[in-house]
């Protein structure tokens, strides 16, 4: 695609504010110095997303302008994305250009001292695409070039590269945590990001024991190499996923972000386990950190990815199983059942699929906002 074919305007999913979602015709946003305009092909809907469009704005900056961005207003939302790059800004190798891409759209500065000392995902002036600046759910998004990787090289196709931005939520879970080798890590929460972290710990060779209520989610946590699963909110659940360690200290990994979840770790794990906490809790909990501090327990948050090191490593564990996501990321909805699709489902609690995909807008229809 010449810049000549590059259209003026586009479909857009754009938010307005709480359960206002409107689908606008948007102009085409131009790159930035270090920035390629990516023509989309596949879009990752996450809880986020749905806590925006339900309660928000929560952190996309509609009523308030964003530190970093300076972005105030409607915000085109969607930060898990791939497609082909069509244009590259200033000092962009122009080689990237019809490259197919999975990008995490983050953007720190590069500079301060979290970046400088490899945490980036922490960065005093950090931004995303699709949070702080408008996203992907449209036909172009534009995004940093240092925030994205070459998928089509590793062989992902355009649709499974938009599973490298959660894989990598959950590569950098994994290196929070400390795990290593031989150890044992439950993971509590075989969702969104459950499932690429028991597919991250397995290829560190670590032995997982993932626990759900969902039977079609335990079953997938044993394809996907879990040594052992366990069904939760069963009377024997707690004593099953305790007795699974032995003698071995393991790390918990609290995926579901719940109260309760939270509480079963610390309340089950030995003396000296690392507690992962990787679900956000939608609201502030009581946890009884008295048995975490008498227990020497190490509790470990982590927050996105830092795209230095992991997004890399994300990309290359899609392509581990290029072709074989289907059971985590089923046939993506249309562009235009965004809404009762994915945001109105998964804000209830519903999700209709581990990972929900949405396919870009049809640029041969525009419809009418709502």
């Amino acid at each position: 695609m010449t810049p000549s074919q590059i259209p003026a305007t586009m479909r857009a999913a754009v938010l307005h504010g709480r359960r206002d979602l409107r689908f606008e015709e948007v102009p085409v946003p131009r790159p930035a110095a270090g920035e390629v305009l990516i023509e989309v092909t596949m879009v990752g809907v996450c809880g986020t997303d749905a806590a925006e469009w339900a309660y928000g704005p929560i952190l996309t900056p509609i009523e308030n302008r964003h530190a970093v961005t300076g972005h105030r207003g409607p915000m085109t939302l969607g930060h898990e994305f791939a497609g082909t790059v069509v244009a590259t800004g200033e000092g962009v190798d122009a080689a990237w250009t019809g490259r197919l891409v999975a990008s995490c759209g983050a953007a720190p500065c590069g500079s301060c001292d979290l970046c400088v000392s490899g945490r980036s995902n922490v960065c005093r002036r950090y931004s995303a695409v699709g949070l702080h600046r408008d996203g992907a759910l449209a036909s172009y998004v534009t995004a940093p070039v240092a925030s994205c990787v070459d998928a089509g090289a590793l062989g992902i196709d355009g649709g499974e590269a938009a599973l490298v931005q959660p894989m990598s939520i959950a590569v950098h879970a994994a290196r929070r945590s400390g795990v290593r080798a031989g150890d044992v890590a439950v993971v509590q929460g075989v969702g969104g990001i459950g499932a690429f972290l028991i597919h991250a710990l397995v290829d560190r060779g670590v032995r997982v024991v993932a626990v759900d209520l969902d039977p079609q989610r335990v079953e997938l946590a044993a394809d996907l190499g879990a040594e052992l699963t366990v069904r939760a909110g069963t009377d024997s659940s707690a004593a099953e996923i305790a007795a699974s360690w032995g003698e071995r200290l393991p790390v918990f990994f609290e995926v579901t972000g719940s109260e309760r979840g939270m509480n079963l770790a610390i309340e089950i794990v030995p003396m000296g386990t690392t507690v992962v906490a990787v679900g956000i809790a939608k609201r502030p909990a009581p946890v009884d950190l008295g048995r975490v501090t008498v227990r020497e327990l190490t509790l470990v948050g982590t927050n996105a990815m830092v795209r230095e090191t992991d997004l890399v490593d994300a990309a290359r564990l899609v392509a581990q199983r290029a072709g074989r996501w289907q059971a985590v990321a089923s046939d993506p909805i249309a562009f235009d059942d965004l809404v009762e699709g994915a945001l109105e489902p998964l804000s209830e609690g519903r999700p209709p699929a581990v990972k929900t995909l949405v396919r870009p807008p049809d640029r041969s229809v525009t419809a009418p906002s709502r």
